[in-house]
């Protein structure tokens, strides 16, 4: 069964679709494109020069979600984690640090491979993380094999959560207020992260999500609370 997406005009394509095969434009024969991972390790490396911390205790760097699966669409990203060790007497200095310099790293590239966006996380080795498929880039293996089926996804339940969404962003949005923005914001996170723990990845949050993601709507939100901040930290001309 295919979830539907909804727009204001009605019902149109699908959110999620249920492939036969793994995504020809990274995989073959069930394994990485040897470019591909190149270019993913090399995203890594990066990265890790971008954040500036001595010693982050890399265990891996994995890829998950759609694109390490067989529910991948157009609007799929890759999700590239860095595990790493983090102390726990160091773990709420160093997540709030691994967060702000994930998303500034994200907002300020347009990284791409075969056409595909490319995300960057830090992901601690301890953290739970629900993925229909992991691969390890760095060891070249799945962690987690996908498997090829099909699930009931309840439309009616996506469509009522996605529609509240909706109305919520577009209000935040039109009030200019980043506190709104940024409460909407962490509530779809929470709600998402919620729905992968409680219901992994066909729970009706986290498709909730994907359907405001495909829309844009995430985008939107994201945007509207930097343009926000530009203003705050502009002076206007006397």
């Amino acid at each position: 069964m295919y979830l539907r997406e909804l727009t204001q005009e009605g019902i149109v394509d699908s959110a999620v679709i249920f492939h036969d095969t793994l995504n020809p434009a990274l995989w073959k024969n069930n394994a990485l494109k040897t470019q591909i991972r190149l270019k993913l390790l090399e995203i890594a490396q990066n990265f890790i020069q971008f954040i500036d911390i001595p010693q982050i205790n890399l265990k891996d760097i994995t890829i998950s979600g759609s694109n390490a699966a067989y529910t991948y669409t157009n609007n799929s990203d890759i999700d590239l984690h860095l595990i790493v060790d983090i102390p726990i007497d160091r773990q709420q200095l160093l997540k709030p640090l691994f967060d702000a310099k994930k998303n500034q790293y994200n907002f300020t590239r347009n990284l791409k491979i075969k056409g595909i966006d490319v995300e960057v996380y830090v992901q601690g080795s301890s953290d739970p993380h629900h993925s229909a498929g992991i691969y390890s880039v760095l060891d070249n293996k799945w962690l987690t094999k996908p498997k090829k089926e099909r699930v009931n996804i309840n439309d009616d339940d996506v469509e009522n959560k996605v529609n509240n969404y909706k109305f919520k962003i577009r209000s935040a949005i039109k009030s200019n207020d980043k506190r709104t923005l940024i409460a909407v914001k962490d509530e779809l996170s929470k709600i998402r992260k919620t729905g992968l723990e409680k219901g992994g990845e066909f729970s009706v949050e986290n498709l909730t999500f994907k359907v405001l993601r495909a829309k844009g709507l995430i985008d939107q939100i994201r945007n509207k609370i930097r343009e926000l901040e530009d203003q705050e930290l502009s002076l206007k001309s006397i």
